[in-house]
This record gives C-alpha cells, sequence and structure tokens, in this order.
C-alpha cells in the first residue's frame, strides 16, 4: 500500500536541504539525508533515503541503532490553471455543435486556489507501508516543506487541504501517535549498512 501527500510551492532548490534536516533534528532524533540529494528537479525523483537515531525509541531493539528510512519524491511544474483544465470533462460532439460552454472547475477550495496561483511546482512525497519510519519522513517532510516555503499541502486521496499554522507539530504527532499503536512484533524497520 503507498500514499501520496502533495506540496504546492513556488520553487525548490538546494538551500533547502539544510532548513529541512535541521528542522527533522528538532524531533527526538538525529537525522542525515542521502549527500547526493538536492532537491534538484533533473535529479532528484525517486527514493530518497535517510540514516537516523531515534534518541528516545519505543522498544529496546532500537535503542542506538542507526536506521534507515526515506520515501519516494517527485518534482513536478504545476500551473493552477492547467491544472482546472484537465479536470474539465470532455465535451461531446452535440456540446461542441451548440457551442455549449464548458462549466468552470474547482480544483481546491477558493481560498486555497488563491495561494495556489503563486505556484509553480508541486513536489509528490510518496510513502509505503512496509517500513513503519516511511510515514515519519515523507509526513514530516513534507510539512517542513510546506513551513519553510510557505506552500500548500494537499492529501489528494481524501482531497485534504492543510492549514499551515503548527502544520509540522500536528504532522509529528500524528507519526508518533500512529508509532505507538504498532506491537513490536509488528514494527517493521531497516537498519542503516550504507548509502
Amino acid at each position: 500500500m503507498s500514499l501520496d501527500i502533495n506540496i504546492y510551492t513556488k520553487s525548490v532548490s538546494a538551500d533547502l536541504v539544510p532548513k529541512i534536516l535541521k528542522r527533522l533534528n528538532d524531533f527526538d532524533m538525529v537525522v542525515e539525508i542521502h549527500p547526493d540529494f538536492k532537491f534538484d528537479q533533473n535529479n532528484d525523483s525517486g527514493f530518497i533515503p535517510f540514516k537516523f537515531r531515534l534518541k528516545t525509541p519505543y522498544f529496546d531493539k532500537l535503542r542506538g541503532k542507526d536506521l534507515k528510512s526515506g520515501f519516494e519524491i517527485y518534482i513536478d511544474d504545476f500551473n493552477l490553471q492547467q491544472a482546472k483544465e484537465e479536470l474539465k470533462p470532455k465535451r461531446s460532439f452535440t456540446d461542441k455543435l451548440f457551442g455549449k460552454k464548458q462549466p468552470e472547475v474547482e480544483f481546491a477550495p477558493n481560498e486555497i486556489e488563491k495561494r495556489l496561483k503563486d505556484c509553480s511546482k508541486v513536489v509528490t512525497f510518496v510513502w509505503h507501508s512496509s517500513d513503519i519510519f516511511e510515514l515519519r519522513f515523507a509526513s514530516m517532510t513534507s510539512a517542513i516543506l510546506t513551513e519553510i516555503t510557505n506552500g500548500v499541502c494537499c492529501y489528494p486521496s481524501d482531497d485534504i487541504w492543510y492549514e499551515n499554522k503548527n502544520i509540522v507539530e500536528e504532522a509529528y504527532k500524528e507519526v508518533t501517535d500512529f508509532e505507538k499503536t504498532i506491537k513490536e512484533k509488528d514494527f517493521n524497520f531497516h537498519e542503516f549498512d550504507e548509502w
């Protein structure tokens, strides 16, 4: 099973990477990102690995261990008008014949669309349930990117558009609450070996 989180923003660039890492390290872990990750649209699609150590792990089997997790990332151009056009239903032959106009289509609620007009990139974070910590890194990193770029965050499966206020803290609470519900025997993770 996999799920997506979309972040709409004006731009992405290499200078965001240290800011993201600094913010991730504010949350009870010591984190490094793969050294080749530059937030460059041309080179940074696919799986992005993180090396991390939990400061206060849930289980003894995690104590003092360097772990590895991450998520898939895809960076694409975004244009609100073009996205809305793509949502419009195709007109039938008779609609065209009689000049029937296509109705306006909503991509997001009006107040969100006002913010999306300035966005030129969409960053899609994809996580898989085979590694418990993928949710942590996809949720936290997407929330941090939203915060530092003043972007717009969306969970498209349920058409949820998030508020930016306290988005990172709320994401951290959600993922840790989820992680605490997993029994030790079902807690899937990977130990770090090498990049």
